[in-house]
């Protein structure tokens, strides 16, 4: 399956990737549908009850042991486990729907039974043999346990080709020896099963290299403790702790996967992350937008609601087109992962799932911040729970790797395809796998890109969008011409031209997210007819035309003059540790300047 982010770096457009759009689940799969909608229910009425308490969970800083079981005996602890271990084997849509409403409810919550079903159960789903599964699954849905994910370390963030972690074989060949330190871990101190990754010997080509390897690992194995928990500005009731390995001593029969082969294991279990967190941030953006909408029709100034003035309707408007942007992209997104396999074609929707994530997680911090800012002081003060919801969102701007690394993972990959015809372009290239761990796994080729693809959009849109679809061929046929130009200008120093490809990511961005809403808009004209599908189309209107105009915004910044002042600007700032210009008003000194000067100033 190729993918299509990929295929519009080389003027490509897999069109059958988003047209027709997806049904709704409830079309699809009527029982999954039923199951979703059962979970939804529940999880209102523990809010409703007072079980689920937001302010509460933030004070605290914890989620108690009984909202932990209550989620257990509901179900949500079960959500990613298939049905022959005692899980409710959810696909990935029903899953993104589920995830999309916890984080509607409370981003904490989302927080913990995203690490325990996203991360540590999927890490074994995936990956896991017969009898670590048999072993450790059904405990996992029953909830006798919560699951964690432990890749993150203090000197490697989103690099999980280069933890620092490493793992011995013992003489017996009886057991793994781990050492080293995992931080920012979720529910890494009530885990029971915990999924990690440690560099490990092995053979390549005559040699021994050091390559990552995943293990399943518990409390109780000796060698393990945690070293403490974190305190945080945002998403204060979920936990995470800094876990330490000295002399760890893991089972020979808890590799999980094949040894050597650990980054393989986090680029999957990641993706589907992705995918879940990019759905929390879309729920959660609705959120926002309906308190927005509620607090600016009831807050009166000038005798007026401020709904009225037009400054806060373009922040709805701005607010309502994004959402409806991220939906679709949701939807494509959610399809694709759930007809993909683990295997050689699994990556074929990693970008895709990297571009929703790094639209929707900035998406829902521009929202809460304008929310912050329509609600005046109130925003900024409790017990209003605007602040809140503004310290929640910002952690998804670096939750599932970062936002800057996953631009250059977008664009590195996007151009492989056009540059593989320059072969010192292609070792260059291969150079991020030992600087950032971003391209190893991905084995792009410029056929598979434009595999049954063409520069058009071949299929059938209402006159309503006939306007769109020639402007979006148009940008993709000039995203290709611009990433042509800079693989040329920049030949093996591209890779070093991060500004450069930070413009390729977002027009691969924007061209993924208009195309998904193109596609939607499509679908609902067809089954409801233009009358009755006029709200969507004016999103869809709002939305293509902002975004088109960020399109042209990033393509006319490439190769701007003002690259090399803003390096000779940085330069200078790292050279002086800071802002290095003299105070406008009086230039202080240090206080032994002062002290100095004291001295030799005369006293009135």
């Amino acid at each position: 399956m190729p993918s299509f982010v990929r295929g519009i770096f080389a003027g490509a457009l897999h069109d059958s990737l988003l047209f027709p759009y997806p049904a709704p689940l409830d079309r699809r799969d009527a029982a999954e549908a039923r199951v979703v909608r059962r979970l939804i229910d529940d999880l209102r009425q523990m809010q409703h009850e007072g079980l689920i308490d937001s302010a509460r969970f933030d004070e605290e800083e914890t989620i108690g042991e009984d909202v932990i079981r209550a989620l257990a005996r509901t179900g949500f602890l079960a959500l990613s486990i298939p049905k022959e271990y005692g899980g409710l084997g959810l696909s990935m849509t029903g899953y993104a729907r589920i995830f999309g409403e916890l984080s509607r409810t409370d981003a904490s919550l989302a927080v913990l039974v995203g690490v325990h079903c996203g991360l540590g159960s999927k890490a074994i789903v995936l990956f896991g043999n017969a009898e670590q599964k048999a072993r450790y699954l059904p405990m996992l849905a029953r909830g006798e346990t919560l699951a964690a994910y432990a890749l993150t370390e203090p000197e490697t963030g989103s690099d999980a080709q280069h933890v620092r972690t490493t793992a011995r074989l013992s003489p017996d060949g009886s057991r793994w020896i781990l050492n080293g330190r995992k931080l920012w871990i979720g529910n890494g101190q009530r885990a029971g099963v915990i999924a990690t990754f440690a560099q490990t010997d092995v053979e390549r080509g005559g040699k021994i290299v050091q390559r990552p390897t995943a293990f399943i690992i518990r409390p109780d194995m000796p060698g393990f403790r945690v070293d403490r928990l974190i305190r945080k500005m945002g998403i204060r009731g979920s936990t995470q702790a800094e876990l330490v390995y000295e002399e760890l001593e893991v089972p020979a029969d808890h590799v999980l996967g094949v040894v050597g082969k650990g980054f393989g294991v986090a680029v999957h279990v990641l993706n589907g992350g992705r995918l879940t967190l990019a759905a929390g941030c879309t729920a959660g953006t609705k959120q926002v937008a309906a308190e927005m909408t509620e607090f600016a029709e009831q807050r009166v100034q000038f005798g007026r609601p401020i709904a009225d003035f037009e400054i806060t309707q373009r922040k709805l408007a701005r607010v309502a087109s994004d959402i409806y942007a991220a939906d679709a992209m949701l939807g494509i997104l959610a399809e694709l992962a759930s007809s993909s396999v683990v295997g050689d074609d699994a990556e074929d929707w990693a970008l895709e799932a990297a571009c929703c994530k790094v639209f929707t997680s900035e998406m829902i911090w521009r929202a809460a911040d304008e929310l912050v800012q329509v609600a005046g002081g109130r925003g900024f003060v409790k017990p209003y729970p605007y602040e809140r919801w503004l310290r929640d969102s910002r952690i998804n701007r670096i939750f599932e790797g970062t936002n800057e690394i996953l631009r250059l993972f977008i664009a590195l990959n996007g151009i492989q395809g056009p540059a593989e015809r320059l072969k010192e372009i292609g070792s260059a290239l291969r150079r991020p796998v030992r600087n950032l761990g971003l391209i190893s796994g991905f084995a792009a080729s410029r056929l598979r890109s434009a595999l049954g693809a063409t520069p058009t959009l071949d299929v059938a849109v209402d006159e309503r969008l006939a306007t769109h679809k020639r402007y979006f061929e148009k940008h993709v046929a000039e995203l290709r011409t611009v990433a042509e130009r800079v693989i040329q200008h920049y030949r093996a120093d591209i890779v070093e031209r991060q500004q450069e490809l930070e413009r390729l990511a977002d027009m691969a961005v924007e061209l993924f997210a208009t195309g998904c809403v193109l596609a939607r808009t499509q679908r609902l004209i067809e089954e409801r007819g233009v009358a009755l599908a006029e709200h969507e189309i004016e999103l869809c209107d709002l939305f293509v035309i902002e975004s088109g105009r960020r399109f042209r915004a990033s393509r006319e910044s490439v190769q701007s003059a003002q690259d090399e002042l803003r390096r000779n600007v940085a330069h200078t700032v790292r050279a002086a540790g800071g802002y290095f210009v003299a105070d406008s008003i009086l230039e202080a000194g240090t206080p032994a300047e002062i002290a100095e000067e004291d001295t030799r100033s005369p006293r009135v």
